[in-house]
């Protein structure tokens, strides 16, 4: 919608305001704040979802790998060749061996269940494990002394530091003369980790591979393979050549198969909110419409004078489209800045509210993760802008009508 300079003119006219338009003035800042106040909420909320997205599953990920190749009777007997060739695939950055299997975990007389990963050697030198960072202790020292990491809500339920002894239970009997007793041994700890998912925090312990093997009895065994891609979104076009190359030797399952229902949560968790968050602007460009209405009953004199001196329908229209749209864009304008003056400064008003309101608005053990991250999806503005732009049209668009339809002798036979 092209206008000339004269409907420009008129249009910036009507959006000055004068004395005795102050109420449809008020009405036309309003829409201002509402619509600003829409898009503001609506690129917020997002991208915090998106960062909540993001973080959770790059933790689940790194946690689980992109591939799991389980065995079948939960264990792989000759792995080695199976590992050469899985990293020789493409897409393939990282295969990692390793056992798991639930065990409890006990330390002057308290308590704990926990799942025990053994995990390569060279993984604990190299610190390439899925961790967001250590707490206490070194890594690297886990291996030398047999030592185990554990995670960070773990420790802090039973009171570990680095340097510690802890029992390790398997709920396995093992046969011995007597007959069947549980297996438990003492293991030093050499560093306290934080993974940043709350659930795995609480009941990860880290241990050597070989020790794992010889402590659950495995021989050379170990329970599964975890194959990391250079690209997990493009899971479908690796998993068959990862599955040929597997065979019958276990089974694969990809990282969509094993967290599908938290995917499908969060997806539809994600759209329900953009729904719902776009009708606020949806309300809020009817504050639009209704200063354009009275705008239009104030104006109607200055209309009809205008249409006697040959100002056309739609040059009428134009104006009147121009000024919802002018408002519209100064209220889009005001909630990208809002927007970004929010996510900028979102750790420092979380911390402020919680301090205002004495309790933790983020609370690790009901959200997974333990900090509040945003992700802005430049995509998702942009329709967010263009939602507001569309809708905002259309509200001016009925007023404008109304406005191009008034007749011009109707008007003046009463002024």
């Amino acid at each position: 919608m092209l206008i000339n300079a004269f409907e420009w003119s008129v249009a910036r006219r009507y959006l000055t305001s004068r004395r005795k338009d102050g109420f449809i003035s008020l009405t036309a800042a309003l829409s201002v704040v509402a619509i600003g106040l829409g898009v503001a909420a609506l690129i917020v909320v997002m991208s915090v979802m998106n960062g909540f997205r993001a973080d959770l599953m790059d933790k689940i990920l790194g946690y689980h790998g992109h591939v799991l190749v389980q065995g079948y009777g939960q264990t792989i007997e000759k792995w080695e060749p199976l590992v050469d060739e899985l990293k020789a695939a493409p897409g393939v950055v990282k295969v990692m061996p390793f056992t798991e299997a639930q065990v409890m975990v006990t330390k002057d007389g308290r308590a704990w269940g926990a799942i025990v990963r053994g995990i390569p050697e060279q993984d604990f030198r190299d610190g390439k494990l899925a961790i967001a960072r250590v707490v206490d202790g070194e890594l690297a020292k886990a291996p030398e002394t047999g030592g185990l990491i554990i995670g960070y809500q773990l420790a802090r339920q039973l009171g570990i530091v680095a340097g510690d002894q802890v029992t390790i239970v398997s709920p396995k009997p093992v046969a011995t003369p007597f007959g069947s007793s549980l297996r438990y041994l003492a293991f030093p700890v050499a560093a306290v980790v934080e993974v940043g998912v709350y659930q795995f925090d609480e009941t990860f312990i880290g241990m050597p591979l070989m020790d794992a093997q010889d402590f659950f009895r495995m021989g050379d065994a170990v329970t599964n393979i975890e194959v990391f891609l250079d690209d997990p979104e493009r899971l479908d076009r690796y998993m068959p050549e990862l599955t040929t190359i597997v065979g019958e030797r276990a089974a694969v399952r990809g990282w969509t198969s094993f967290n599908q229902a938290l995917v499908g949560a969060l997806q539809t968790e994600r759209v329900a909110m953009f729904m719902i968050l776009a009708l606020i602007i949806l309300v809020a460009v009817f504050n639009i419409a209704s200063s354009l209405f009275m705008l239009v009953k104030d104006k109607a004199a200055d209309i009809a004078i205008l249409r006697t001196l040959g100002v056309s329908r739609g040059s009428i229209m134009r104006i009147f489209v121009t000024v919802g749209l002018a408002v519209a864009f100064l209220g889009i304008g005001t909630g990208c800045l809002l927007s970004w003056a929010l996510i900028a400064n979102l750790d420092a008003i979380k911390s402020g509210i919680e301090a205002l309101l004495g309790f933790n608005l983020w609370d690790p053990s009901v959200r997974f993760i333990s900090s509040l991250k945003t992700k802005v999806d430049w995509l998702e503005v942009g329709l967010t802008i263009g939602i507001a732009v569309v809708l905002s049209f259309f509200a001016a668009l009925f007023p404008a009508r109304r406005a191009a339809s008034l007749d011009p002798v109707e008007v003046l036979r009463y002024e």
